[in-house]
This record gives C-alpha cells, structure tokens and sequence, in this order.
C-alpha cells in the first residue's frame, strides 16, 4: 500500500540510544505515515513510527500524540500509554483526555474537561453539525453519543437542503453572539461552524465573508490551520482562480488511479505551504482520497 511504502525505513532509528539528527521535513513526513498506518489499521507498524517519533523530536504535535497513543491502546500496550501520559503538560492533557480510549486512564482522572460558556448554543451546533455530516453520509456516532442527540431527528438527506438551512440558522447565530470562540461553544462545535461554512456554495459571497473569521480563530487556537487552508482553497477555485494548498481537486478517476488537483499556485512549493499549516504531504493526501471514494 502507497501509505506503508516508508514505513519501515524509519523503524531502526527506536534502537538507537541517542536521538538522531532529523530534519522538520523528516518528522513531518514520519508522524503522517504513523497516521496512514493506524488508519490501514496496521498498529504495529504504527507502533514503531510512534516510539521512533518519540525517540527523535522533544515535542509531538497533538494529532500525532493520540494516533500513537491509540495504536499502543489497539495493542494492549497499557503501560506504555500511562507512562507516556503522566510526562504530557496540563494543556496536553486537557486536549487528549477527551479522547474515549483514554478517559478511564488514571492520569486522566481528575483532568477538566472542557467547559463552555453556552452550553444550549453548543448543542444547537451540534446537531446542525451532526445533520450536516449526516447529509453527507458520515453519522458520527461519537459526536452522537458526546452529546446525547436523540438520533431521530437527524437529517439524514436533502444535503442542499441541510446546507441552506444550516447557512441561514449560522447567519442568525453570528448576529446575536458574534462568530463563537472555542470558549463560548467548545471544540466539536468549531469544528462544525467550519465544515458548514465549508458546505456554503450556496451563498459564495457569504461563505468568502467567512475567511477573516476563520483565519481569525486560527490565530487564537479555536480552529485548527487546515481549515483556513480548506476555506483559502473552497473559495479561490469557485472564483476561478488557483489554489495555494492542494485541498481541491479538478477530477478523481477511482477506476484509473488517478488524481488531478485544481490549479495550484507554485505547485513545486506545495508541500512546504502544507507542512507550515499542518497538513499531510500532498502525495499522502492524493492517495488517500482514491481510497475513499
């Protein structure tokens, strides 16, 4: 498979005592095969990246922290996981410790978990957030189950239907509390607020109005830097203009194994603007993609 292509040249580095030199390129590209690996469900391997990961950078960015954590979890591997968890900053913790297989872990006991200030607006974007994926055929029994949706008034299709009327309720809301802060409304319902705005080709106007706001709630850590890539690269290809992250694709043949991105500016330059952002290597991405259709 294209995603274990390197795996395993980077194993040797979790036998050597002393951490090797290694480029922020090379950290970048390992901790997203450790990704590919745990989502090709090969634990082992993802295992091994995980402790060689460990093994060559003092910090590990949070998304590659819970993959690795998980595949140890996926191994039974309890030990491990605790060890690694007690040596994680009180901020960590609170970010990592909502994650279900780590709840019932004793150093997560006793960590807060998030707090809001309008809980009621949480779970009305919540469910607007649940109907949209649900349009979208992705019911995220997860979310669901977080935040107690009775899941018979899930919307479950009329997608452009969903998405107007999510619009029009986001405009409602962002004239009578603002554009919500992470604070306000949590982490999950930031993270819906982008995936609507993300779905709004019904009102492009609106929806490019949208981007000082996302941009914004990146700066302040509300949102992670992928989705102003996502929104950047919506918007400039439904202007008829070049992309600048990669996100958007002209054509997708699963039959062929092709991919063709949207044009892209300074295309030899892609990966770099991907990494600053936090985003995988485009070939990742590209490959990914055909898996999913």
């Amino acid at each position: 498979m294209i995603f274990l292509i390197f795996g395993l040249s980077i194993v040797i580095s979790c036998t050597q005592k002393e951490s090797p030199q290694i480029s922020d390129v090379q950290v970048w590209k390992l901790g997203w095969r450790m990704i590919a690996s745990s989502m090709e469900e090969n634990y082992e391997l993802a295992n091994l990246q995980f402790d060689s990961l460990r093994n060559i950078s003092k910090e590990i960015d949070r998304k590659y922290l819970v993959t690795g954590l998980e595949a140890k979890n996926k191994l039974g591997k309890l030990e491990e996981i605790i060890e690694i968890l007690n040596a994680q900053n009180k901020d960590m913790m609170q970010e990592i410790c909502t994650k279900q297989f780590l709840t019932k872990m004793k150093p997560c006991e006793g960590v807060s978990i998030e707090e809001v200030e309008n809980k009621g607006l949480q779970i009305e974007l919540i469910k607007m957030y649940v109907d949209d994926q649900a349009a979208r055929d992705n019911l995220m029994q997860d979310i669901i189950s977080k935040y107690n949706i009775d899941s018979t008034q899930i919307t479950k299709n009329g997608g452009v239907l969903v998405d107007e009327r999510n619009r029009n309720k986001l405009k409602e809301i962002f004239e009578e509390h603002g554009f919500p802060t992470r604070r306000l409304v949590g982490k999950d319902a930031m993270q819906g607020i982008f995936l609507m705005i993300q779905h709004s080709d019904g009102d492009r106007e609106w929806q490019k109005s949208q981007l000082a706001n996302i941009e914004r709630a990146v700066k302040n850590g509300d949102l992670d830097g992928q989705t102003y890539a996502y929104l950047y690269d919506r918007i400039k290809v439904n202007s008829g203009e070049k992309q600048l992250y990669g996100t958007q694709f002209e054509k997708v043949d699963p039959i062929n194994k092709t991919v063709e991105l949207a044009e892209t500016e300074e295309i030899e330059n892609l990966d770099k603007r991907r990494m600053e952002i936090g985003m995988m290597p485009i070939e990742m991405y590209k490959a990914f993609m055909l898996k999913n259709l």
